[in-house]
């Protein structure tokens, strides 16, 4: 099912199917998984949604620069001890987003729920779009007249 999330891999392809038939001895390497994001613009911020289904949130980093946003993850499936069958692989992700001018990169924040982060980048104050009032001038006000 998350097989379409995962990067094609001949080489993973022949390591699971040599597995089936001859059982493993070491560990399988961590796979790179692909992260889906949706990103919306709001009045006062921007939004990034990502699924990341099981992790928690130690098992998530997010770095933030002026020019960038990286989504970094990983899941470790833990001791091979009594395993008598594995289809759940270790996975990890790096996702890297470009930054338009004027996020306040000190009060992004970042939430965990049922399976989703979700992460604000709140616009500056000076960057808002702002609506500017017009103000008629003493011409305009004596030919309205």
């Amino acid at each position: 099912m998350i097989a379409h999330l995962l990067q094609y891999d001949p080489y993973r392809e022949l390591n699971q199917l040599s597995r089936r038939f001859f059982g493993t001895t070491t560990p399988a390497r961590a796979e790179s998984a692909r992260m889906p994001i949706d990103v919306r613009e709001e009045d006062d911020r921007f939004v990034v949604e990502a699924d990341v289904p099981g992790l928690a949130p130690e098992d998530l980093e997010i770095v933030a620069t002026p020019e960038r946003l990286v989504l970094k993850g990983s899941r470790k499936t833990g001791s091979e001890n009594g395993t008598l069958r594995r289809e759940r692989s270790e996975y990890a992700f790096e996702r890297v987003l470009a930054l338009p001018r004027g996020i306040d990169t000190s009060a992004i924040e970042a939430t965990l729920d049922a399976g989703v982060l979700t992460v604000r980048l709140p616009k500056r104050a000076e960057d808002r779009p702002r609506t500017v009032a017009v103000k008629a001038t003493q011409a305009n006000k004596s030919q309205s007249e």
